[in-house]
């Protein structure tokens, strides 16, 4: 999960970035935190935070001023600002604010609050992956296939192919059982993204195709069977 904190008072920079660990620390989610003190830096790379933590009082721009051009910006992320002064809660929903917490922070209230987000998105359908081009996050239900090489794993997406530097066996244990399967030794395919299959060979519907090992047939298909009957009711 990638966290913006936007506050002009490093010791609630500080305090904020302990609760989040924490948080995840329990939740067994990664939060990777990046920490701002005026909105103008925020505003420049705005676009890949999922949550954002906004004080309302700033210097040089207000909390609910950068917010504003942050979903001028076509941003979606989620809003919870953070203010000593109760007043300004009524101003923060004009930005869509998903939540509004009184400083100082309760640790419980925060966690709530991150709860709720927890269950308003599929977050069990995003992954964080590293790479030598930086920290990517991409939805599961994009991921065409993975496939071992050597000691790295390449996941072709519907948008680009990313090359990262953990086994095969990784990966998959991160992705839902129930969408992927390994079909060969060194490789695991994506239903959703399998336009047919003969049985020996899978076509992918972005064109590109995959061999199903002969170990691995026969589960192969008993659980794309499976995947069928559950998600595509409708198919014929």
């Amino acid at each position: 999960m990638f966290v913006a904190l936007c506050d002009d008072e490093k010791s609630m920079l500080n305090h904020l970035t302990i609760l989040l660990q924490e948080y995840g620390s329990k939740k067994g989610v990664e939060i990777i935190i990046d920490k701002f003190e005026n909105g103008y830096d925020l505003l420049k790379s705005f676009r890949k935070y999922e949550i954002v933590f906004m004080d309302y009082q700033l210097k040089d721009i207000d909390g609910i001023k950068t917010a504003r051009k942050m979903r001028e910006g076509n941003c979606d992320c989620t809003i919870i600002f953070v203010s000593a002064y109760p007043e300004a809660a009524l101003d923060s929903f004009e930005v869509n604010t998903f939540r509004f917490l009184r400083k100082p922070v309760d640790k419980h209230k925060l966690f709530c609050a991150l709860d709720d987000y927890m269950k308003s998105i599929d977050f069990d359908n995003l992954l964080i992956l590293k790479t030598n081009d930086g920290t990517w996050k991409i939805k599961t239900s994009d991921i065409i296939y993975a496939e071992a090489q050597s000691k790295h794993t390449v996941i072709r997406t519907v948008n680009e192919c990313l090359e990262v530097f953990v086994h095969l066996k990784v990966i998959e244990n991160k992705l839902p059982s129930k969408k992927f399967i390994r079909c060969q030794r060194a490789y695991v395919a994506g239903f959703e993204h399998i336009r047919r299959h003969t049985n020996s060979e899978i076509f992918f519907d972005n064109g590109e195709r995959a061999m199903i090992g002969k170990l691995y047939s026969k589960k192969f298909k008993q659980e794309f069977q499976k995947y069928v009957v559950r998600y595509n009711s409708r198919t014929l």
